[in-house]
């Protein structure tokens, strides 16, 4: 029956003042409604409904829906990409625990991420949780933002410091009769640490307005009922002392959210008490003491993948090897001779104008002298184009300086740059900063006329023999520099050279920068990508990269080399540091890149991991560049302190190495991931989409390039069924059992009714004649529910058979000529009266039956023990009348499941009849 052209069931009906009403359930949306008999509508009759496409839609619907019953796990189904092994048995090991409050501690470039989305997914397809909170870097929010929706169709709703300032002082100027809180307006946020902090004090600010500034920030989110909270990066979490107001921050957070998912490499950074503090988020009361806890004390909450027993689908060995080369661009003093000069003069205008700068207290010129330097180690074309840029505003009486005028990709912190912290070694001065740059302005542009570019040169020639060496048809190379005007030289320079090429770069959206990507893919041989840009795509179709020029932070070179080297990487990685003869860069490179892997070899440590992240002070590295640049004879000296600094901080990570409780090499089980991997779940939904199409008379257009277009009722979907076709066709959607679209098509079997029977023949002749009916089971209390989907084949003297049934039903999922339709009949058996079929049911349920039953005891203890873990987490919080709202809310929903459970432990079935086939032999 169908009720305004949506398929429904019903439930019962009455009479009522002569009128016939009934109440039925819409199965599109799962509602329920009371309506009048004479506005159902018949389903299409005999042989329009009836077809083969119908038969085979019913049969194949059924045996989705059956599969997905008999998963322990449904979030991996979901979603556009197959977690690897070891991220389905973080899955698992999460799905099992009492309660969700865990540390992901993987190696770096593991997927900690997608573990995560994984986790959210399935506890919301259980309906475990609906608002989630993300705690992430300020970096990375764009980035979580655009796998979840990319990846698990989840949409998250970034939280900028401007917004949540601007909605504070909106919702505090509403006069409401009940008070208002803008973290409740969306169920899934993404914000980072810096946007919430509390503060305690601020220039010129009441008690009144901190105290108002913090409502609309910690108390609000702690109000707020979210069911889980995901923190990236937590080793940053931990503060030098319980005092630090993040600390207190993540305390407050976690200890009012019942579901929490910590996410860090480097959990401990080399010291016991820094760690204890990032497990108390946790389980606070796990954790008291001193000294490194052991590692049977974190088992239970910690879980750690390593690089070297990660394996694919198939078994292999999951990373690459990756080599990285120093590559020397030497400066001839005769064929470079304008670029040389141009270099050493930049050089001499620097130090000078840094002194001056520094003289006058002014940090923001001393920063501007800093970024020319580095853009005059770029290229011509980006020292030019900034003091073009540096003259115009001296000219125009522009004083207030800003990196971003010079280059908009600057990403290094500098907020605590200080020009007093640097000595400087100035000479060569000059009588006016502006004719100095008009001076150096036309000895760039003529340097750029007449010369060309050594470094440039040189990278033309090393991708013309990476490519001679390649025996890849499609030879893909990555070039990254720090800056724009950079970028933009580079592309004119290689398109000439006959390369094709794209760029990326931070002033592109996240969807022209993933056109950028696919067009970098298919059809380029370069793309030339910015730091900014860099950061949220994954090449792995790449495995040449070439830094053309260096930022001062290691990390930074690790991070641009890690978009090719990663998950799904086919070839060894090969990555360039080009380095130009200049004393300046040649001097801190060999410091920072090449001294520091020697310590890192000889302490064992993987310079891939976030050991350098944590441990690298930036402050410390730009004093490192700086006092290279400003007063060279001072480098040595300084170069060996920062040395002796960073091997001493290494050896404290070294010697906590073992601190982590890690997955053995056999609990990575490949075949885990390869039963999604070849699950023929995509291709039943395929078969699935397209029959539906064919039996409601809707049309289906089909493209090579695995695009297909089913209009159906009205609505046009363009669909893929593969999860590596979602990139290359942004605009298609990626058909998930989740799809509104495949939710409303299997749901609909639920209620088919039949009036007559279709007709099938064997197309071998040989089949025993009888019906083949196909039926659902369910078994269900208030607290667990099973369904199962079960084939009976009925003879036409009352026999049943269930192997012979289930057989048939597979010959119509999996092959499409077995059978022919041989148009439709009345059923000639009574169903309801057959005691073998009811029998055969009934056992169905009665082994559901008892599962739920024996289930029952252990969901007892988790319960109570959830409870109690609550109970303890909530008497932690430190805002009063938040944590009695919240104990107040537990004791409720504890009487209230102990006073329903006995009530609810009851187990009701339910049969509803699915199909009904007559087979002729």
């Amino acid at each position: 029956m169908k009720y305004k052209g949506k398929r429904v069931e019903i439930i019962s009906s009455k009479m009522l003042f002569g009128k016939e009403t009934v109440w039925i359930h819409i199965l599109e949306d799962n509602s329920f409604e009371q309506v009048l008999r004479s506005d159902l509508e018949e389903e299409i009759t005999s042989s329009e409904n009836s077809s083969m496409a119908y038969v085979r839609y019913i049969s194949i619907a059924a045996r989705i829906k059956e599969e997905m019953a008999q998963k322990r796990l449904l979030a991996p189904y979901e979603s556009s990409l197959i977690p690897l092994p070891h991220q389905i048995l973080v899955l698992e090991k999460v799905m099992q625990g009492v309660q969700t409050r865990f540390l992901l501690a993987d190696e770096v470039g593991m997927g900690k991420t997608i573990e995560a989305g994984l986790v959210l997914k399935e506890k919301k397809l259980r309906g475990e949780i609906k608002r989630i909170l993300l705690i992430v870097p300020k970096s990375s929010m764009l980035q979580w933002q655009s796998e979840l929706k990319e990846h698990f169709k989840e949409q998250f709703y970034i939280y900028k410091s401007d917004f949540i300032a601007g909605m504070a002082k909106t919702f505090a100027g509403f006069d409401a009769e009940e008070e208002l809180n803008f973290w409740k307006q969306h169920n899934q946020i993404i914000f980072s640490l810096d946007a919430l902090k509390p503060i305690t004090q601020h220039v010129g600010w009441s008690q009144e307005k901190i105290d108002e500034y913090n409502k609309y920030r910690i108390e609000a989110v702690v109000g707020a009922d979210f069911d889980m909270i995901v923190i990236d990066e937590a080793h940053r979490m931990g503060g030098s002392t319980s005092q630090v107001s993040r600390y207190q921050l993540a305390e407050t957070v976690c200890n009012a959210v019942p579901n929490v998912l910590l996410l860090s490499a480097t959990p401990h950074r080399g010291k016991s008490d820094h760690f204890r503090r990032v497990l108390q988020l946790i389980d606070a009361d796990a954790f008291v003491g001193e000294g490194m806890p052991s590692i049977k004390d974190i088992e239970p909450y910690v879980m750690r993948s390593e690089k070297r027993y990660a394996v694919d689908y198939d078994g292999k060995k999951l990373f690459q090897p990756r080599t990285t080369v120093r590559f020397d661009v030497p400066i001839d003093a005769t064929k470079h001779r304008l670029q040389k000069a141009l270099y050493d003069h930049v050089t001499d205008y620097v130090r000078y104008c840094f002194g001056r700068a520094k003289c006058g207290n002014r940090n923001a010129t001393g920063l501007v002298m800093v970024m020319m330097q580095k853009l005059a180690s770029s290229s011509t074309a980006a020292i030019l184009g900034a003091m073009k840029t540096r003259l115009w505003r001296l000219q125009n009486a522009e004083f207030a300086d800003d990196l971003n005028d010079y280059d908009e990709e600057v990403i290094d912190d500098y907020s605590d740059f200080d020009t007093n912290d640097f000595t400087v070694d100035m000479q060569n001065g000059f009588a006016t900063e502006e004719e100095k740059l008009q001076e150096l302005i036309n000895e760039a542009q003529y340097c750029l006329d007449n010369e060309q570019d050594a470094k440039a040169a040189a990278l033309i020639k090393a991708i013309y023999e990476q490519q001679d060496k390649s025996d890849e048809p499609n030879f893909k190379v990555l070039v990254f520099t720090e800056f724009r005007r950079t970028q933009a030289y580079l592309q004119d320079v290689l398109n000439n050279a006959g390369f094709s090429t794209v760029c990326i770069n931070g002033s592109m959206e996240l969807q022209e920068r993933q056109r950028a990507l696919v067009k970098f893919k298919n059809e380029v041989n370069v793309m030339i990508a910015t730091d900014a840009a860099g950061e949220s795509l994954n090449m792995q179709f790449c495995h040449v990269v070439f830094n053309y020029d260096l930022p001062w932070n290691p990390m930074s070179i690790e991070q641009r080399i890690g978009r090719v080297d990663r998950i799904g990487q086919k070839h060894p990685v090969v990555a360039y540091n080009m380095l130009t003869d200049n004393t300046v860069d040649t001097r801190v490179y060999e410091i920072i890149v090449e001294k520091l892997d020697a310590i890192l070899a000889e302490l064992g440590i993987d310079k891939t991991s976030d050991v350098l992240d944590s441990t690298i002070d930036m402050k410390k590295v730009n004093h490192l560049y700086l006092q290279s640049l400003l007063d060279p004879h001072r480098f040595d000296f300084t170069s060996d302190s920062w040395l002796y600094d960073i091997k001493s901080k290494l050896r404290e990570y070294h010697s906590t190495e073992g601190a982590l409780p890690s997955f053995d090499e056999n609990m990575i089980v490949a075949e885990s991931a390869g039963e999604v991997k070849y699950s023929p779940l995509p291709v039943w939904l395929e078969e699935l989409m397209s029959l539906y199409t064919i039996s409601e008379k809707g049309k289906i257009d089909k493209t090579l390039n695995g695009v297909s277009t089913y209009q159906i009722h009205g609505q046009t979907v363009d669909a893929v069924f593969d999860s590596n076709l979602v990139v290359d066709n942004p605009g298609a959607e990626l058909m998930t059992l989740q799809h509104p679209v495949v939710k409303r098509i299997l749901d609909e079997i639920d209620g088919n009714s039949q009036s007559l029977v279709p007709v099938l023949l064997s197309k071998e002749g040989n089949e025993t004649a009888g019906y083949l009916t196909i039926w659902k089971v369910s078994a269900k209390n208030a607290y667990e529910s099973k369904t199962t989907y079960i084939a009976q084949f009925i003879t036409d003297t009352g026999r049943v058979f269930g192997p012979y049934g289930n057989d048939i039903w597979n010959r119509l999922v999996q092959e499409k000529d077995s059978f022919a339709y041989n148009g439709e009949t009345v059923c000639k058996i009574d169903l309801e009266s057959n005691t073998l079929l009811n029998n055969n049911l009934h056992a169905t349920f009665h082994r559901m039956e008892l599962e739920i039953q024996n289930n029952l005891q252990g969901m007892v203890e988790r319960k109570l023990r959830a409870l109690g873990f609550a109970e303890h987490r909530i008497n932690r919080i430190g805002i009063a009348n938040i944590r009695n709202a919240k104990m107040r809310k537990l004791q409720k929903e504890k009487e209230d499941w102990q006073n329903a459970f006995a009530k609810g432990r009851s187990v009701v079935p339910d049969v509803k009849h699915i199909l009904t086939v007559r087979i002729n032999g």
